[in-house]
């Protein structure tokens, strides 16, 4: 009987010395912002809600190490079913592709330790705990690490499971521990990943962006990337494009500092208006200017 359990702990341990892929661990995670509209706007990182409004830094080029520009808009205009499933494909991808093989390689380790001991430890009812002890966080590492490794995981867990049964046989001990059983369901991929944005996507999002700013600042500033980078790129876009590009987001540019001007010469009138009529003690006066604004 213990001939027979052992073999089913070496084949486990045989499955964790498998060849582990190296990662570059310097990605970083590209999430989308999906609105109501059916666009989308990338996020250089994770996504903010910070009251009703969501904060994320967009890339304006598609460039290694882009040039990131702060945005942000009103919460009611992103679809946030599809943009939290993104999230988590997102996640989980990038998981995959820095830090899943050296958590692996580390519950590998940890599992191996465990069934040395067993193959070492002369009483069953040790071995039992021990292989039980092993099963078990065997079962509990993929839900919190996205499923990774999932086939592997279900075939080593099947055989502990045969080690357990022959080592309950060998104790006498028939009923078996439903706890022992349970195991996540794999992942679902719900939103598949988008590829990353052409350059010159990547200047009609910033663009795009810049509409949905409510702030006239936030506008002339995600504009004025655009531009930029409709100048540092212009060797690699539709020449066509780029001259209508160019023109439309300078006369925005143009158009929205006017606007602001305007505003200010407005705002220091009104001021030296409701300044004067104060120093005269006019109350009439300066309620009706407040009943105009």
């Amino acid at each position: 009987m213990k001939t027979l359990t052992l073999a089913g702990v070496l084949a486990v341990s045989c499955l964790l010395t498998c060849a582990r892929a190296s990662a570059d661990t310097d990605d970083a995670t590209m999430f989308r912002v999906f609105l109501n509209d059916g666009g989308s706007l990338v996020s250089y990182g994770e996504i903010a809600r910070v009251g009703d409004h969501v904060v994320f830094s967009m890339p304006i080029a598609s460039t290694p190490n882009p040039p990131l520009q702060l945005v942000n808009i009103a919460g009611d205009r992103v679809d946030w079913d599809r943009t939290d499933r993104y999230a988590a494909t997102a996640r989980a991808m990038h998981y995959f592709a820095t830090q899943a093989e050296s958590d692996y390689a580390a519950l590998s380790n940890q599992i191996a330790q465990t069934l040395n001991d067993v193959t070492l430890a002369t009483d069953a009812t040790r071995r039992l705990a021990l292989v039980e002890q092993a099963r078990k966080g065997l079962a509990d590492w993929p839900l919190s690490h996205f499923n990774y490794r999932d086939s592997e995981v279900r075939q080593m867990l099947s055989m502990l499971d045969e080690a357990i049964a022959d080592l309950r046989a060998a104790t006498g001990r028939q009923r078996f521990d439903l706890s022992l059983v349970a195991y996540a369901n794999p992942l679902t991929i719900a939103e598949p990943l988008l590829p990353a944005p052409t350059p010159q996507e990547a200047i009609e999002q910033t663009i795009a962006a810049a509409w949905l700013s409510e702030l006239p600042a936030e506008r002339v500033s995600l504009l004025g990337a655009a531009l930029a980078e409709l100048d540092r790129s212009e060797a690699a876009l539709p020449s066509e494009w780029v001259a209508a590009r160019r023109v439309e987001t300078k006369n925005a540019i143009e158009t929205l500092l006017r606007i602001e001007r305007s505003y200010q010469s407005l705002t220091t009138q009104i001021m030296d208006v409701a300044n004067r009529r104060a120093r005269l003690a006019d109350v009439r006066g300066l309620e009706q200017m407040i009943a105009q604004i």
